[in-house]
C-alpha cells in the first residue's frame, strides 16, 4: 500500500482514541441527561476499534 494511505489510517485511529477519551471526560464532568454508563460503553467503541486494528488488522495490511 501507499505510505500516505497507511499514515492516514494510523492518524485516524489515534484521533478516534483521543476523541473517545475527551467524550468520556465530558460525560463524567458535565451535566448529562441519560445513563452515563450506557454512553460511556457506546463511546468505548471508538477506543476498541483502533486497538483491534493495531493488533489484528495491521498484520493483514502489511502482508
Amino acid at each position: 500500500m501507499h505510505p500516505i494511505l497507511i499514515l492516514s489510517i494510523i492518524i485516524l485511529a489515534f484521533w478516534s482514541v483521543i476523541t473517545t477519551f475527551k467524550a468520556i471526560y465530558l460525560i463524567l464532568t458535565k451535566e448529562f441527561r441519560g445513563d452515563k454508563i450506557s454512553w460511556i460503553l457506546i463511546v468505548m467503541i471508538g477506543f476498541i476499534g483502533p486497538i483491534l486494528w493495531i493488533t489484528k488488522g495491521r498484520k493483514l495490511v502489511f502482508n
